[in-house]
């Protein structure tokens, strides 16, 4: 059976680390994503600590009890860890966010001080790329160079790891990319035009002090990775103590199995055209059967003595720069709606020997011939809360789970 351990976590404030944050937190929530940008939630106790109550003067946040400053664009950084009852047992540790408080909400309840609460809401530091709508003219760049411009202007770190070279170069005197949003915005749309994932993910180890993460929070622009080296697996037996809570998946039927893609060249005239059926990279799961071949078998069923029709969308909201970009569009287009099955579940932490992330593939057992095998995680949304059973008690205890949700592009058979 797998150790129990119990969570904890820790937080810094503009790089400095808070004394235990478990007296005051009451929820902490962290929303990991490769496809938009991490965010997190955090519930504080507001009641007061002694005397007269009024307000905010004589709670937690009074001045002279020095609590930190958690006022607007405040630099949050959160770990969670999960430390085993034998001391010798080295504690497992992720820190998965670094980012700002963006929204204080100041919360009063019926009974007020005892149901006063801090509410504080923010994002990674992305956050810093949304306050400008910038009007750039880009060209004698790629898509991956100009990715490496924005990171730098922000000084965030990146490295050829982390950004995925790109083609084709954007040559001035045949055409240029305009830029008329904010930097965020403009790198979510690199990112979709090429099929990749970006985000922001903080460097493990040492806090950076400051209000300012730098160099120790690292840019990613590439490929999804699903073939890189998995988390440990997720379990749903033995049913007494699974790590995976509960699960449930879903797939359909009507999304393209071929994406085509044509572009007459204003240069030469001619007619370039693209056709593709993968996304780029293997399935997960050598011998599953994809949604194409799922669809395509069913379909010459259904019209034995006819034409099937084809599962086919044609791809026309972006215009190519050249050839390659053509291939480039409809590759990326493919990879939107390749994944073939979703699933979500609950993980319980507790019994999980690692701190579960997003963008990295993760094994799942427990769940039949269709549905074991290799997942992407696409989502993890880390929920960690204390429980009071008395409210005049100390917490007797802590939870710590996450939502996940994940995806593969095959079943293990037919279905």
């Amino acid at each position: 059976m797998t150790a129990y351990r119990n969570p904890h976590i820790r937080l810094w404030i503009d790089g400095v680390e808070i004394e235990q944050p478990t007296d005051w937190v009451l929820q902490l929530e962290v929303e990991e994503s490769v496809e938009e940008a991490s965010t997190f939630k955090m519930t504080l106790d507001m009641s007061p600590i002694e005397g007269d109550w009024d307000l905010l003067e004589h709670g937690r946040f009074a001045e002279d009890n020095a609590i930190p400053d958690f006022s607007l664009l405040r630099r949050v950084t959160v770990e969670f860890s999960l430390v085993g009852s034998d001391e010798t047992e080295p504690a497992i540790r992720a820190v998965v966010i670094d980012g700002y408080v963006t929204c204080v909400e100041p919360v009063y309840g019926e009974e007020r001080s005892s149901e006063s609460q801090l509410v504080l809401s923010g994002m990674e530091a992305s956050c810093l790329m949304h306050f400008e709508t910038v009007t750039r003219e880009w060209h004698g760049l790629t898509d991956a160079q100009i990715a490496q411009t924005i990171f730098q202007k922000y000084s965030f770190g990146f490295s050829s790891q982390t950004v995925e070279a790109t083609v084709p170069l954007r040559d001035a005197g045949r055409a240029s990319l305009v830029q008329r949003c904010t930097d965020a915005e403009f790198l979510q749309l690199l990112a979709r035009r090429n099929g990749f994932e970006w985000y922001l993910e903080p460097a493990q180890g040492d806090i950076r002090p400051g209000s300012h993460p730098a160099g120790s929070l690292v840019g990613h622009f590439h490929s999804p990775r699903p073939h890189a080296d998995p988390q440990p697996p997720l379990q749903l037996f033995p049913h007494d103590a699974p790590s995976l809570i509960e699960y449930r998946a879903r797939w359909e039927s009507h999304q393209p199995a071929c994406i085509r893609s044509w572009h007459i060249d204003e240069v030469d005239r001619r007619i370039q055209r693209a056709e593709v059926t993968e996304p780029g990279y293997q399935p997960l799961n050598a011998g599953g059967s994809s949604r194409a071949r799922i669809i395509s078998e069913r379909l010459r069923e259904i019209f034995p003595s006819g034409n099937p029709p084809r599962a086919l969308d044609i791809q026309s909201r972006d215009v190519p720069h050249n050839a390659q970009e053509v291939v480039n569009l409809a590759c990326a287009l493919y990879r939107e709606v390749d994944w073939f099955v979703v699933g979500q579940g609950t993980v319980r932490c507790e019994l999980y020997p690692a701190i579960v992330r997003a963008g990295r593939p993760i094994e799942l057992t427990g769940a039949g011939h269709l549905l074991d095998g290799r997942w992407y995680v696409k989502r993890v949304r880390h929920r960690w809360a204390r429980d009071v059973e008395d409210p005049e008690q100390e917490p007797v205890t802590r939870r710590y789970e996450a939502d996940v949700t994940l995806v593969r592009n095959d079943l293990g058979g037919t279905a």
